[in-house]
């Protein structure tokens, strides 16, 4: 968030929206790949089990909500 805001009060809403952007897609990238590995599993027939498979979706739905966070907190700190 401090990184689009400082972009966005330096460079203006198109660089605020860039850097959005770009860290938007790091900490997706990032919260999917260390959490991923600490909820799937294999149940022993060689799927992940209900409950991982709820925790994985579970995972990348707050992976895509925090985006919709950091712009809903910083959007009006730059105009």
């Amino acid at each position: 968030m401090i990184l689009s805001v400082l972009t966005g009060l330096l460079f203006g809403s198109d660089g605020y929206y860039v850097a959005l952007a770009w860290t938007s897609a790091a900490l997706m990238y990032f919260i999917v790949r260390s959490l991923r590995m600490t909820s799937v599993g294999t149940d022993g027939v060689g799927g992940p089990a209900p409950r991982q498979r709820f925790q994985l979706y579970l995972t990348l739905a707050e992976a895509a909500f925090q985006p919709m966070i950091i712009y809903w907190l910083t959007f009006h700190l730059v105009r």
